[in-house]
């Protein structure tokens, strides 16, 4: 029967075989046949759009009614769109949503409100899953760790949606300009001919990560206040 997803993890070599690092092991039939409904989990809104577009083959109100058959309820009543009734209880979309700023691409009220309902069903919400990896060579002791997310769409259900794109940002130019406008208090760390405490000052800057591209200001020597102005 295949229905254990494994996932292994590769330190790759130029010349020998590439060295297995740890793999684990996901047991997809546990998650089909859970009544948790650990297919898809569920996110925290409904948008029709945007970054976080919904990403079920399902909509939030297929999935309630399908909720609804397989443990043998009654199906959801709906009275308008802000007002359903299911498992014995009414719901109501003022409820969840009374002075929340709702999402640039929200999609329609009815919708909101099943997916309001269903997480409240003690079902899988959407989440990142942090995943151990194990080795044969070292049993019992972790070699890392993977983090994912396991998506299985039924074909039955229709055609499954585009793969979420997690493909990182890509920088923009930007200009950054930082004004020295003074410096107050700074220790004096020298002592001068005359007996006084003083410092040559000035003030350095950069970018974690950009090291090489330090820039500083002038310096005010003999600095004997712990101020330093713009010069």
């Amino acid at each position: 029967l295949e229905k254990d997803l494994e996932i292994r993890v590769y330190d790759m070599d130029l010349i020998s075989r590439d060295d297995l690092i740890g793999s684990t092991v996901i047991d997809l039939e546990n998650r089909l046949l859970s009544k948790h409904r650990g297919t898809c989990g569920l996110p925290q809104t409904y948008t029709i759009d945007g970054p976080n577009v919904w990403r079920d083959v399902q909509e939030p109100k297929a999935i309630l009614e399908s909720l609804a058959e397989r443990n043998g309820m009654d199906e959801p009543t709906y009275d308008g769109t802000n007002k359903l009734k299911f498992g014995g209880k009414t719901y109501r979309l003022e409820t969840y949503e009374n002075g929340k700023t709702l999402p640039k691409h929200a999609g329609p009220a009815e919708q909101r409100l099943a997916l309001h309902v269903l997480r409240e069903q003690q079902l899988v919400p959407e989440h990142v899953e942090t995943r151990p990896l194990y080795s044969k060579m070292q049993p019992g002791l972790e070699q890392g760790r993977l983090q994912l997310w396991v998506d299985i769409f039924p074909k039955d259900l229709g055609q499954p949606p585009p793969p979420v794109d997690v493909t990182p940002r890509q920088p923009k130019k930007y200009e950054l300009r930082v004004i020295i406008w003074n410096t107050a208090d700074v220790y004096l760390e020298e002592t001068s001919i005359t007996g006084e405490q003083m410092s040559d000052i000035y003030v350095k800057g950069w970018i974690t990560g950009m090291e090489d591209d330090k820039q500083k200001t002038d310096i005010h020597y003999r600095n004997i206040s712990g101020v330093w102005t713009r010069q």
